[in-house]
């Protein structure tokens, strides 16, 4: 058995290694605006909301993820105020908002991240 780990190891030394699977916090920092400019649905015109995700949490304060930021319980949205975090919605400025829609609040008009119809059911026989 130990003859066979040196053989190993000098076959993946001959082999292409892997690159560095960690980053530095500048090139995580990239990343991460990477990710929040490249996301769907995610509006910053500042007259709208878009919830992108919630963790509904007992006991402890709930997170939901309103226009690419992280918004804990109680916690006040820019233009919005303070947005309750329920099981299946978040409610800003009194009307619920289901994650993956955006809400405009001067108008009223709300968008869905899959346009209507792109989602089926069919019922079992």
């Amino acid at each position: 058995m130990l003859l066979l780990l040196p053989a190993a190891a000098s076959a993946q030394s001959s082999e292409e290694r892997l690159g560095t699977l960690f980053f530095s916090p500048a090139e995580r920092s990239a990343i991460v605006v990477a990710r929040r400019v490249d996301q769907p649905g995610v509006v910053s015109d500042g007259t709208s909301v878009s919830v992108t995700g919630l963790v509904k949490r007992d006991g402890q304060k709930s997170t939901a993820w309103i226009n690419g930021q992280t918004v804990t319980e109680g916690q006040a949205v820019p233009a919005a105020g303070v947005p309750v975090i329920g099981a299946k919605s978040v409610t800003i400025d009194g009307q619920p908002v289901r994650v993956r829609e955006t809400l405009d609040l001067e108008s009223g008009a709300r968008a869905d991240a899959l346009p209507k119809g792109a989602v089926s059911v069919r019922r079992q026989k």
